[in-house]
């Protein structure tokens, strides 16, 4: 079997944008034929997206199921033009309620009841009077209400696109809609936009100038739910661990990448601001246990960048709950992950 550096499937989980730090796969190349396509389900430690690690509260947990469904079809001889689909489904394994629907901090509850019990006065509406066993009771009554129910769906993506391939360089131009997820959560809940999606467009050159190596960026412009520009560039290095490229066994792929975006957050909605998202370094070893039969374990280390850090600092959740560790981003994660891709 004769491996080809140049076919990376990368299974787009996240999208993500939260969506994420994809699942990669190194492919032997199979006989030509006009129609072909693979079937991946896996394992995360952490839910990701787009390189942000999601914090133990968010969720309350950590990892995720995820399972994709890739087809591509040739239009002519092989290397030129192909349509590829994929269709990905992520499930957490924890919760789906955002942040467990927490309630208000003692402080902040005593001051918004007590702001209410003013307001409720003001309206010649009867309240105790302040400094009496009532009115402290209503005030202590106040850290117990919850700050509001959010969820946090299952995320569908749908990501379609031409692809034009030539010996040292490749680009795609394609369409991807997502619902759900942790680009869903930002739709609805941040941006209020009343439902959990978000479509994009996207352009995706990549240069391979050797055999081992690859540099790509991928550019995607939200047109609905969000609206902004993504930036995802990445550099990847693959080679053969085990074997030889006519008769790989066991393959190695590293990866450095990072996300970036601009005119996409808006300092109103207490997200992230514009610039570095995040960073990461994934390695995955693909093990071709049969010539269409891959598993691929992987360990990928994140960094939150400085745009992601604006939205732990300026959390809505941290200030009303009064604890610090509710925030939408670990500053670092190690998130290992493996998967099983049935290629046909």
């Amino acid at each position: 079997m004769k491996l080809s550096y140049t076919l990376i499937a990368a299974a787009l989980l996240s999208t993500t944008a939260l969506a994420g730090t994809p699942a990669v796969t190194l492919e032997q190349a199979p006989d030509f034929k006009r129609l072909s396509g693979s079937l991946t389900g896996g394992y995360a430690t952490n839910y990701t997206g787009r390189g942000y690690v999601v914090s133990h509260s968010v969720a309350q947990g950590d990892s995720v199921f995820f399972t994709a469904l890739k087809t591509s079809y040739d239009f002519g001889r092989e290397g030129a033009w192909t349509f590829n689909n994929t269709i990905a489904y992520q499930v957490p394994c924890s919760g789906h309620t955002l942040y467990g629907n927490p309630t208000f901090g003692p402080n902040v509850g005593a001051y918004l009841a007590a702001q209410e019990l003013a307001g409720m006065a003001a309206a010649g509406k009867p309240v105790p009077a302040p400094g009496t066993p009532a009115y402290n009771a209503a005030l202590a009554q106040g850290a117990k209400k919850h700050i509001k129910m959010a969820n946090i769906e299952n995320e569908f993506a749908i990501v379609s696109d031409f692809k034009y391939t030539q010996e040292k360089w490749n680009v795609a131009f394609g369409h991807k809609f997502v619902h759900g997820g942790l680009l869903g959560v930002m739709a609805k809940h941040y941006r209020d936009q009343g439902a959990s999606c978000v479509n994009e467009v996207f352009i995706a050159p990549e240069w391979t100038p050797a055999k081992w190596v690859s540099i790509g960026v991928t550019t995607s412009l939200s047109f609905q739910g969000i609206r902004g520009w993504w930036f995802e560039p990445y550099v990847r290095f693959k080679a053969p661990i085990v074997g030889t490229p006519e008769d790989i066994k066991v393959a190695g792929v590293l990866e450095f990448a990072l996300s970036a975006t601009a005119d996409y957050f808006d300092g109103r909605y207490n997200a992230c601001d514009n610039g570095t998202q995040a960073f990461w370094i994934k390695f995955s070893t693909p093990w071709f246990i049969k010539k269409n039969l891959i598993l691929t374990p992987g360990v990928s280390f994140n960094w939150l960048g400085e745009g992601g850090m604006k939205a732990n600092e300026c959390s809505e959740f941290k200030a009303y709950t009064e604890n610090s560790t509710m925030v939408p981003f670990r500053e670092f994660g190690v998130v290992g992950s493996v998967s099983l891709t049935y290629t046909f």
